[in-house]
């Protein structure tokens, strides 16, 4: 398998809509998955499933399809690199890897002229730890630098607490200072070395770390939507972006934009654009990819998608009789993990 084939790092969800997307255009996909039972099985055209690690297994991944992307950025530099030297990657390596350290993310963002995250501070002993708590008066989380989503890799930290800390190996660590925000918002970027288009800002409620509900259009001002468009496309243009990037932000009480974190693929908070776009990000991501080619995304509808967790799941039969449901077809159920996810519209 090799003409007209998009390889995709990772068969969950995410993998399973650009499956999709591809299929709707007539581009062949190969999927390379670390679990057996996965997302994307049933929609791929080919996938190989086993270790990363295992070299000749993903060279022969690698020279199988044309073009590559990735569901999550948790990928090692070393794979994205070894891709790219041989085929292209979307979006490239250097934007994965600085999404997937969060020193580097919050580094590069603050860089960028009018761009701001929360303020945070590295930490790589019990030393900096204290100093950098109480420069931010306890009011403050600790992050893994790396590998961190829904909530992990995360810790809070109080007067309590903070000598638990002590024996912890706290080499590669961020001290984030916490910031009163009205709501979260994200915004869909997709660009090509000509064109960019902007999907509309979200407004996205979590519980628990994780992502429970996406709200379009979001509850903000004219001018925040303005702004945070404008602050998506400056990212997206100092990136040199070539791909799809998210990028999630707080609204503070004083209606200034923070960036929280970025990714360089889809996003969880895109799924309404599959039900209430002309071209969902998925559409466009694939598009972009395989003919070089996006579309206005033009939204259709007002929606909200809501996620399916754990063991809600079991009431999917229910939900799919009064909404437009998905199933990620995932066979072991366990508490935080999303099972698919459903819309409402109006």
């Amino acid at each position: 398998m090799k003409s007209n084939t998009l390889g995709i790092i990772g068969g969950g969800q995410l993998g399973m809509f650009t499956c999709i997307a591809a299929k709707k255009i007539g581009v062949k996909t190969l999927v390379y998955s670390t679990e057996e039972d996965f997302s994307a099985k049933m929609f791929c055209d080919n996938y190989f499933f086993g270790s990363l690690d295992d070299s000749d297994k993903f060279d022969e991944f690698i020279n199988g399809a044309d073009f590559f992307t990735v569901e999550t950025e948790n990928i090692s530099k070393k794979i994205l690199r070894r891709i790219q030297k041989k085929k292209k990657l979307f979006p490239s390596s250097k934007i994965i890897e600085i999404a997937q350290n969060r020193l580097k993310e919050k580094k590069f963002l603050n860089s960028i002229n009018d761009v701001k995250t929360t303020n945070f501070l590295e930490i790589n002993n019990y030393e900096e730890l204290k100093n950098g708590v109480s420069k931010f008066n306890y009011n403050c989380i600790l992050k893994t630098q790396e590998m961190g989503y829904d909530g992990k890799g995360q810790h809070q930290i109080d007067k309590k607490n903070l000598i638990k800390f002590k024996n912890l190996n706290l080499s590669n660590y961020i001290l984030e200072e916490r910031v009163k925000f009205k709501l979260e918002i994200s915004v869909i970027v997709v660009k090509n070395n000509e064109d960019i288009i902007v999907y509309p800002p979200v407004q996205n409620v979590h519980r628990d770390s994780i992502l429970r509900e996406t709200i379009y259009p979001a509850k903000i001002s004219r001018n925040t939507v303005k702004k945070s468009e404008m602050i998506a496309c400056k990212i997206s243009d100092a990136l040199n972006l070539n791909g799809i990037l998210a990028v999630e932000m707080f609204i503070t009480m004083d209606d200034k934009i923070l960036i929280n974190e970025l990714a360089p693929r889809p996003h969880n908070s895109g799924h309404w654009t599959i039900d209430s776009c002309t071209y969902s990000q998925f559409d466009n991501l694939v598009s972009l990819i395989m003919n070089g080619k996006i579309n206005s995304p033009d939204p259709l509808k007002d929606c909200k998608m809501i996620n399916i967790i754990g063991n809600e799941y079991l009431k999917i039969n229910n939900i799919k009789k009064k909404f437009k449901c998905y199933d990620y077809f995932k066979k072991e159920i366990r508490p935080s993990r999303k099972m698919g996810h459903y819309i409402v519209f109006g």
